[in-house]
């Protein structure tokens, strides 16, 4: 009985025991591995099969990462900020742009292109005796100009050049003090520039209806240019300017060319009143002078060769003249209407250039000079695009010659000279404005001067000095 008892309480220890285990549950992953078996050791009887366990419940997934609650709304004060900080960029970025904008505002630049034909009557193909081209007809560039203007604090900066086929020279270089103080609106400047004197030297060739200006201020102020200091000023209707300068103009001294071999000054004084519908001006010129005369050659018997007795000075020589030019210039503007504006402008220059003693040279009133030329000018436009311009100038070299007490061998042919060399040219022709920037012009002149002193190939007269009878000027002018 004893031995029942304690069979029957060993059995329910180990049905307890093996339950307790089977309650256990295996780690994730974990395989249970079979018990490792020993070959040497017999079988042992196989166990009672224990219950199946029951499966582990799936692990649980963690709960959610509670989100960041939402940044705040910025506040005024920082928006604010924000605004702020992009509008100290944006001024920035104006300030840099206006500074250049303000700076490239006070630059400007113009200029024109005159492309002709030029027609002689007396053109001769080929060349003199002397090699000396004698054919006029052709195209050409007769002006090519670009001009700069910066206008600062007080101050003005110019420069025009002209470029042809001929080369790039130098027309305009000024340097402007402007006064801001007085109602006189005064400039000072000191360079190059046009002198002051007459209406035509300061007329833009631009804007002139001839294709160049009349003769006497062609042969009285070579190039119209000169070198020096000038003032001008103007208040209400009253205008006026005056300079100082070297007096050798820029394409005057023959041998010397812009360089002034002299100490003296010339001096240009202008007035003028301006009153819209009428414009009058009264102009002087007064200094002295060193003409210069180079070695010439010539081929006086016209036979194709230059022997020494042909030389008419072996080294330049050099006179001096005391000058003065004295003019005056009127121009009238009138609108017809149903027809167009009229233009109307006069102009008369007295001119005279006195011999005096140079280095021993005793003075010689034949080669005393007293020219005078005057010119008249009209011009009537037609509508918008079409304008009819017509221009008659007289030029006289010399009026007379007076015979002084030791006058030179030549003072006969200066005296006879002086009664036949008159040049007076008559100009006329359509002006059509195909545009605001494009201007076409077709201009006939018709040229009474002496055979004997001006005709192109007459014995003693370079084909350069000499003067045509008739010539046509086709020229388109662009500019901007």
């Amino acid at each position: 009985m004893k031995t029942t008892t304690t069979t029957t309480a060993f059995g329910l220890l180990t049905l307890l025991s093996s339950a307790v285990f089977a309650q256990v549950p295996v780690p994730p992953g974990a395989v249970p591995q079979p018990a490792p078996s020993s070959s040497a050791a017999p079988a042992a009887p196989a166990a009672p099969a224990a219950p199946a366990a029951p499966a582990a419940p799936p692990a649980e997934a963690p709960p959610p990462a509670a989100e960041a609650p939402p940044a705040p709304p910025p506040t005024v004060d920082e928006r604010l900020g924000e605004v702020e900080q992009k509008l100290e960029g944006l001024n920035e970025s104006f300030s840099e742009t206006k500074a250049a904008v303000s700076s490239m505002s006070k630059l400007k630049f113009s200029g024109y292109i005159q492309g002709r034909y030029d027609y002689r009557s007396d053109s001769i193909s080929g060349v003199d005796g002397q090699g000396r081209v004698t054919s006029f007809n052709r195209f050409e560039i007769r002006r090519g100009r670009l001009k700069a203007v910066y206008s600062g604090d007080m101050a003005e900066y110019l420069l025009q050049i002209d470029a042809t086929g001929d080369g790039v020279i130098l027309k305009d270089a000024e340097a402007t003090f402007i006064e801001p103080w007085t109602p006189l609106n005064m400039r000072f400047t000191m360079g190059q520039f046009k002198v002051p004197f007459g209406y035509e030297i300061l007329q833009s060739s631009a804007d002139r209806e001839m294709p160049e200006r009349a003769r006497v201020i062609r042969a009285l102020f070579p190039g119209e240019r000169d070198r020096g200091a000038r003032l001008t000023g103007r208040y209400q209707w009253f205008k006026f300017m005056a300079a100082l300068v070297n007096g050798n103009f820029t394409q005057g001294d023959p041998v010397y060319n812009t360089f002034d071999q002299n100490r003296y000054l010339d001096t240009y004084i202008r007035l003028s009143g301006d009153f819209g519908f009428l414009v009058v001006d009264g102009s002087l010129e007064f200094g002295e002078r060193l003409g210069t005369t180079n070695a010439t050659f010539v081929d006086a018997n016209m036979d194709g060769f230059i022997n020494p007795a042909e030389a008419t000075a072996l080294v330049p020589t050099t006179r001096r003249f005391g000058i003065w030019r004295l003019g005056g210039d009127a121009q009238f503007y009138y609108d017809i209407a149903g027809l167009g504006g009229l233009a109307l402008k006069a102009e008369v220059v007295l001119a005279n250039d006195e011999n005096r003693d140079f280095r021993g040279v005793a003075a010689d009133a034949c080669r005393d000079l007293k020219g005078f030329g005057y010119i008249l000018t009209g011009t009537q436009n037609i509508g918008d695009y079409l304008g009819i311009a017509a221009r008659w100038d007289v030029w006289n070299p010399n009026r007379d010659v007076t015979t002084g007490a030791m006058p030179s061998s030549s003072c006969a042919a200066t005296a006879a000279k002086a009664d036949d060399d008159t040049i007076s040219t008559l100009g006329v022709g359509p002006l059509i404005f195909i545009s605001g920037n494009l201007k076409l012009s077709g201009i006939y002149e018709h040229v009474w001067r002496s055979d004997t002193y001006y005709a192109l190939g007459a014995p003693g007269v370079a084909p350069a000095s000499s003067v045509a009878k008739n010539l046509f000027t086709l020229q388109l002018q662009a500019k901007f």
